[in-house]
């Protein structure tokens, strides 16, 4: 038998193009020419001196294509010049710039490579000079000489370091010399390596000195700095700011759109063989490059490596068994294989630590985040100690950029089942973790903020499959005795399900594909082909002829089916929900399901809408006696004229039960929280907000 090796080899067999970016090179370029123009103020030439030194800074996880955006910079500034920067050159000064730019000398330097250096050991700033002169000697092929040897022919200063550099590199002081520091997190490991500068009380911070270093650098002629690697970046960032003075600028380095996966496969060849293009090997004449792009994002969320080590994966496959992939679902089922998922994982997984009550906390708040598309500020605080910006990164996370300072919690799918195989993980987490799994990749990027109706799914799935008494259970038996039939609790708590045959979205993809959907006439087909038991899906956008929570149990007796529909209503609007509302919801729901399925159905069948309402009109609190109230087939809500169809039940619950099912806290919360805007920030609902809910959640396990 094959191994998964076998199988699922990584060797590197195409070269890929790098695509994308002409955000981020827009960013860098001004930042670089903001130094250029006010160098002067930096060396205290000038009379104004309001400037302060701005670096371009990518603090972000393996694979986010950091290394290769530093080293390929000067080739994208020479592809996107004439097209998505030429704007930038709007005046004569910064059309020289550019033109300079494009000229420009790149020197790649890697801090891992940074060490104490004789023969002054304890000195960064030697270690940092003595690793720039053998990097400038490594890239042109020069043997370097002995650290000793060197501090004798260059002193400390900068005017000493940076000519030798150009000599060795063979460019002109009047040349650009770029530096790409690469790998900055390395200087985490720096503590008790070097003699540092203290604080008043004592602490030392290793990237002030080595941006301190950076500045002092900056104030000669032509030199720019570009800093990427993974670390803890907004905390670096303030601590620069009032340490050396320094501002960081982030680059935002997204993950790549469909349309850019499209362009980086038909780019991308195989190695020494420029006539064969990768989509040409992967995909057949039934399976398009489009396709193949929506099932890459779907699976790696555009990371750039981890889409590269994918197609390197998928291509190895293809050329073993000499047969390209016939159909999308064949090349997702593929993707699917937890072998798949955890050999083009494994490189850039990071080792998650679960096991103290503050980091579950911390990990599964960011579950949340990335499943109910909660996005935050890039100076969010997730605790005491930790920004959010960073947390993500340090959970091994990725975060994807909405705007310059907003961001969202992107967990790839193949990262997804790494995680579910953590043996600390509590049940939650494991719905969670399962839901973010079938949530589809569109979901993530078009989906608004849907925390209400997840919480009351969540709230239902471990209603529906608790073993031990459940009051809320109890309660919708006491109401339905249809409901009491039904076989509870479920086999075992599964995950949430974005149903995409109830869904209207465009594709992100260039192909102008619609999703398939449904027209009120076709629920039939809905229950039959989309609704399976002991599921609980929630539709990826809310229309008009959709709940916003589907469900289906079945009698373990005479195999009596129960069709459950969930309205969450009225959600912190000033309007209170009367008699209209709710009868609009069962029109739109109960009367369809009756006429096309029940009518046509076995008597086994039910249908059943249960009404969460946060306020209800006052009107309809009188009708209900401050009580939950079941509506059976037959029943008349006489102030709108409406029956309830046959075999089916309308369940309204009163505020008072619906602050069993969620906690009145929490509900105030969102209340607060959605308030002014339909899309609420991680900063709108706050961190205790977001840790009650999740202890609610655990305390119904």
């Amino acid at each position: 038998m094959m191994s998964l090796g076998e199988r699922w080899a990584t060797d590197n067999t195409f070269k890929p193009v790098f695509v994308d970016r002409e955000e981020d090179v827009s960013l860098v370029t001004r930042k670089l020419y903001e130094l250029h123009k006010n160098r002067k103020q930096l060396k205290g030439q000038s009379s104004s001196l309001n400037y302060r030194l701005t670096v371009p800074f990518a603090p972000h996880m393996f694979g986010s294509g950091k290394t290769t955006f530093c080293v390929n910079y000067l080739e994208l500034i020479r592809r996107f010049s004439e097209t998505s920067i030429a704007s930038f050159a709007s005046n004569s000064s910064k059309k020289e710039f550019l033109d300079k730019l494009k000229t420009s000398n790149l020197l790649y330097v890697d801090l891992r490579d940074l060490e104490q250096t004789d023969p002054e050991e304890r000195s960064l700033k030697w270690a940092l000079y003595y690793l720039l002169y053998r990097s400038a000697c490594s890239q042109v092929g020069l043997s370097f000489m002995r650290p000793q040897d060197v501090y004798k022919q260059i002193p400390l200063y900068p005017e000493f370091l940076l000519p030798e550099l150009r000599k060795i590199l063979g460019i002109s002081s009047e040349q650009f010399l770029l530096v790409a520091f690469d790998e900055v997190g390395a200087l985490d490991e720096s503590y008790g390596e070097f003699d540092l500068e203290r604080t008043q009380d004592g602490e030392v911070f290793p990237y002030n000195d080595f941006f301190g270093i950076i500045r002092q650098l900056c104030k000669q002629d032509n030199i720019f700095f570009i800093v990427v690697g993974k670390s803890t970046g907004l905390r670096i960032k303030n601590s620069v700011a009032f340490g050396p003075r320094v501002l960081l600028h982030f680059i935002s380095l997204s993950p790549l759109s469909s349309s850019n996966i499209v362009e980086f496969l038909e780019k991308s060849t195989l190695k020494g063989q420029v006539q064969h293009r990768i989509c040409d090997i992967l995909c057949s004449s039934s399976f398009s490059v489009d396709e193949l792009a929506e099932a890459l994002l779907e699976c790696t969320g555009g990371v750039p490596g981890l889409v590269t080590r994918a197609v390197n994966m998928l291509l190895n496959f293809v050329q073993t068994r000499g047969q390209p992939f016939m159909l999308k679902d064949e090349c997702l089922s593929r993707m699917n294989e937890d072998g798949f998922q955890r050999i083009c994982a494994e490189p850039f997984i990071q080792h998650i630590s679960t096991s103290d009550e503050d980091k579950k906390t911390e990990f599964g708040i960011l579950l949340m985040m990335a499943l109910f598309h909660i996005p935050f500020k890039v100076y969010d605080e997730l605790n005491s100690e930790s920004y959010l910006f960073d947390a993500v990164n340090e959970m091994g996370l990725y975060r994807y950029p909405i705007d310059q300072d907003t961001f969202q919690v992107l967990i790839p799918k193949v990262f997804v089942g790494n995680f579910e195989y953590l043996s600390s993980l509590s049940l939650l987490e494991k719905i969670l973790l399962g839901s973010l799994k079938l949530e589809p990749v569109d979901c993530f990027f078009s989906s608004k903020c849907r925390v209400f109706e997840g919480i009351v799914a969540i709230r239902l799935i471990l209603m529906l499959s608790s073993k031990v008494r459940n009051e809320f259970r109890e309660l919708l038996c006491q109401l339905s005795a249809i409901f009491k039939e039904m076989k509870l609790p479920i086999r075992e708590p599964l995950p949430l399900d974005y149903m995409r045959s109830v869904g209207v979205s465009e594709s992100r993809s260039e192909s102008n594909k619609k999703r398939k959907t449904y027209e009120s006439n076709e629920w039939n087909k809905i229950i039959q082909e989309a609704l399976c038991f002991d599921k609980v899906y929630i539709p990826i956008d809310i229309n008009s002829r959709s709940p916003d929570i589907i469900f289906k149990l079945q009698s373990p007796v005479d195999s009596k089916v129960l069709i459950v529909g969930v309205a969450c209503k009225g959600r912190w609007k000033s309007e209170r929900i009367g008699w209209s509302d709710i009868v609009e919801e069962a029109k739109k729901f109960l009367v369809p399901i009756y006429d096309q399925v029940l009518s046509n159905a076995p008597v086994k069948s039910h249908c059943m809408l249960i009404v969460v309402s946060t306020k209800l009109a006052f009107n309809v609190l009188r009708e209900l006696g401050d009580q939950s109230r079941c509506y059976s087939s037959g029943m008349s809500i006489e102030s709108e004229s409406f029956t309830i169809p046959s075999n089916c039940e309308l369940v309204i619950l009163c505020e008072r039960d619906v602050e069993m099912l969620i906690d009145k806290e929490i509900l105030n919360g969102l209340e607060r929280a959605f308030s002014s805007t339909d899309r609420p920030l991680f900063g709108d609902f706050g961190p205790d907000l977001l840790r009650r809910v999740r202890h609610s959640f655990l305390s119904w396990q």
